[in-house]
Formats: structure tokens, C-alpha cells, sequence
């Protein structure tokens, strides 16, 4: 709960690198199909691990 009061809506979306590929989206497969195609594009992604690490 204490990290719901300090989140930044703002800070966060300006994390989020790919906002805008989901722009001018309509529904939630439009939306699904662009975060992964952004996702498939990466170069280097972390190593999952099991929780917790």
C-alpha cells in the first residue's frame, strides 16, 4: 500500500518506451500485438528468473 502513494503517474509514463506505439490504439489486442512486437525488437533482455531472486 505505501507504494501506491508514492508512485508518480507522470514519472512512470515517461519511463515506459513504448507509449508511443500504443498511441492511437483501439483495442486491447492492437495494444498487446505493439508491446510485444516492441518487446521482440529489444536487444538485450534480462534473463528471467524465478521469484523471488
Amino acid at each position: 500500500m505505501a507504494i501506491y502513494f508514492t508512485v508518480d503517474l507522470d514519472t512512470l509514463a515517461a519511463r515506459c518506451l513504448y507509449l508511443d506505439r500504443i498511441e492511437n490504439t483501439i483495442g486491447r489486442r492492437q495494444v498487446t500485438t505493439r508491446i510485444q512486437t516492441f518487446h521482440d525488437e529489444l536487444l538485450h533482455t534480462r534473463i528471467p528468473r524465478a521469484y523471488p531472486h
